[in-house]
């Protein structure tokens, strides 16, 4: 069972929300002690429910040591969420204060394709900072989960359902890990407060909500709802090319990894799925139709 009874979660956006949701259940059931938010505004409206739910909202400075340090003190687990420009220097700056605050485990804000071995882009600086918790040796647990299953089929990669079209970057045969975000969240809250440090220090952990297809996903939606797709591609060919001609196209470098097959978390035997033994996690095309996603 694990040691682990007091939570800060970094970030309360895209992600962030929903773990700290499935920490606030746990805590209402006595198997955590405090949930904290760290947060750069002070505007306590925007998450007011979270708060009314017992979390605890600390702004803190990613800049200054101190107050980093000090929002940290007695939390035994971090788990970062923060995206963009922050998974940097911010991060780091994080990891660096867990530390010296005697933070046990750091979950670093990877959720998504595995960073492994990867040096560039992103990638490279989420991977990057794992060298950084081995350099101060400061345990880790990763959670790989493919794209968001509830979120990535959506106009900003080119799925418009609304108006009946969708244009699919790449060619859209390679196989595709999914896990939407309430299932990370429920999955990361899970095993932070059932399993052993030793099950989770430097341990790597690869869950897959759905594997699809974006051709397939693309089929099961006409299938399910009788609505007809317009249905285009963006080649594999173009994609390559708009990474050459811009190597921090993040969207085009993403589709062309998910495209030349590199889109699964790992192979069915590296899957720790079963760790959760109620995960049931729910389905792509599910998650597009459910009420709640419209």
């Amino acid at each position: 069972m694990s040691e682990y009874k007091n939570f800060a979660v970094a970030g309360a956006g895209n992600l962030g929300r929903f773990i700290i949701e499935e920490l606030l259940k746990l805590q209402a059931t006595g198997k955590v002690a405090s949930v904290s938010v760290l947060t750069r505004s002070s505007d306590s409206d925007a998450h007011a429910d979270l708060a009314k739910q017992g979390a605890k909202f600390v702004t803190v400075d990613y800049t200054s040591a101190s107050t980093l340090s000090s929002a940290l003190s007695g939390v035994d687990v971090v788990i970062s969420t923060v995206g963009g420009a922050a998974l940097g220097e911010q991060q780091t700056a994080l990891a660096q204060a867990a530390k010296e605050s005697g933070v046990k485990l750091f979950v670093p804000s990877e959720f998504g394709n595995p960073t492994d071995g990867i040096t560039s882009g992103v990638l490279g600086v989420k991977n990057a900072l794992h060298r950084k918790l081995e350099e101060i040796k400061l345990p880790y647990a990763l959670f790989y989960t493919g794209p968001f299953g509830d979120w990535i089929l959506s106009p900003f990669f080119g799925w418009d359902f609304a108006n009946g079209k969708v244009n699919i970057l790449g060619e859209g045969n390679s196989k595709i890990s999914f896990t939407t975000r309430r299932d990370i969240a429920r999955f990361v809250a899970y095993v932070t407060t059932h399993l052993s440090p030793e099950q989770l220090h430097w341990k790597t952990f690869r869950i897959e909500g759905d594997r699809k297809t974006l051709n397939e996903l693309a089929d099961l939606y006409q299938s399910r709802t009788g609505k007809k797709l317009e249905v285009t591609h963006k080649s594999r060919a173009d994609l390559q090319a708009a990474v050459k001609a811009n190597p921090q196209d993040f969207i085009s470098w993403l589709s062309l990894e998910w495209d030349e097959g590199r889109g699964i978390v790992g192979k069915d035997d590296e899957l720790n799925n079963n760790l959760f033994p109620d995960f049931n996690p729910t389905a792509v095309i599910d998650a597009v139709l459910s009420p709640e996603q419209k």
